[in-house]
């Protein structure tokens, strides 16, 4: 039977973060007066690294952020988190039914794994990923550069061909592309894929019809 190995970016995709974690950046920048629009945050800056979110819009507002600002962040997400955190709709259903594929997965993400610990365990997704949970911070590669998929592809003893990676964000996805694995773009915003081998979908539901049909065609080897 064809084996997929599945790489599943967290905020957005696996766990309900980004309101939280964008509410967090526009708490942020209001300590220094910097009003923000939540809804804009989520729109320009999903999945990209959280250093040059800071300097673009610190350049942007024409501010120099207090040296406390990450500590901050992150302290605030993490409360945030501790709250109100839940996975995505259809995402545990998913997972369980990957489990009975005996298929591997991983988490593959740009934030840190104290990060990613916590969402995943308040989630109940922990036990799903066996321990592979890959920190852009753990390596110093961060999305869209495409080494941190193929690293956790190595990890997994898994080709590229054989890997689907499972993004919401534009930096994913042009990770997983430049990767050479079979992408899905959980396209929640209607943005514009960056190539036309991106598979899209709005419910996370369709990912298993999907992975279904790429194990008939024996696509993944």
């Amino acid at each position: 039977m064809t084996k997929l190995c599945l790489l599943f970016d967290s905020d957005g995709t696996l766990v309900d973060s980004e309101l939280l974690c964008n509410q967090a950046l526009a708490l942020l920048f209001a300590r220094q007066g910097v009003q923000l629009n939540v809804a804009d945050l989520m729109r320009d800056y999903r999945g990209g690294e959280l250093q040059r979110i800071f300097d673009q819009l610190a350049a942007v507002h024409n501010i120099t952020l207090h040296n406390d600002s990450e500590a901050w962040y992150r302290a605030k997400v993490a409360e945030l988190f501790a709250q109100q955190l839940q996975p995505v709709a259809g995402i545990p259903e998913l997972l369980v039914w990957v489990q009975q594929q005996g298929w591997p997965c991983a988490v593959v993400s740009n934030g840190p794994q104290s990060k990613l610990q916590q969402a995943l365990s308040r989630c109940q997704l922990l036990s799903f990923f066996n321990g592979h949970i890959y920190s852009a911070y753990d390596i110093d590669i961060f999305k869209p550069d495409p080494n941190l998929y193929l690293h956790a592809a190595a990890q997994l003893g898994a080709r590229p061909e054989q890997c689907v990676v499972i993004e919401d964000s534009l930096p994913g996805v042009k990770a997983g592309v430049a990767a050479g694995m079979t992408t899905i773009f959980y396209n929640l915003h209607n943005e514009t894929s960056p190539s036309n081998k991106v598979i899209e979908i709005q419910h996370i539901s369709e990912i298993k019809t999907i992975l279904a049909g790429l194990v008939k065609q024996g696509n993944h080897p």
